[in-house]
């Protein structure tokens, strides 16, 4: 809801005409500030991106906890099936092979790269093997 929040203190900005950034979008100046503190949040300052650290406060959870327990029981994952070699889309990828060693760091490599010869997990000095 933060997230949110924060996004409809840029569109309020934008609406009312007030520049709320600097910096390509970057930096949140003391107007972004006061906009996005009209709205519950409470905003706190860095050195490199301006009053741009946002948090919702209890008070603000509070007043927007309809609004929260709507969206949580709305949002779902969604994904879509992958067709690979489906017509007009994409052969094959460059994305390599999954390898996992015993710690359970990944690392991706062609199949050619894996067959190879051994690669050793520099933490844990056991071999990378294919993920199925």
């Amino acid at each position: 809801m933060g997230t949110l929040l924060h996004e409809a203190a840029h569109a309020a900005a934008q609406a009312r005409g007030v520049q709320d950034t600097s910096r390509q979008g970057r930096y949140h100046n003391q107007k972004f500030k006061e906009i996005a503190e009209s709205f519950g949040l409470a905003i706190e300052h860095d050195a490199k991106i301006g009053w741009s650290v946002t948090a919702l406060p209890a008070g603000a959870a509070a007043h927007y906890a309809a609004t929260i327990s709507s969206l949580d029981a709305a949002i779902t994952a969604h994904r879509r099936a992958e067709l690979h070699g489906a017509e007009g889309g994409r052969k094959s990828n460059n994305n390599g092979a999954a390898a996992v060693c015993s710690c359970g760091r990944k690392i991706r490599a062609s199949l050619a790269v894996l067959d190879a010869g051994p690669i050793v997990c520099g933490l844990c000095g056991d071999e990378f093997t294919a993920e199925d």
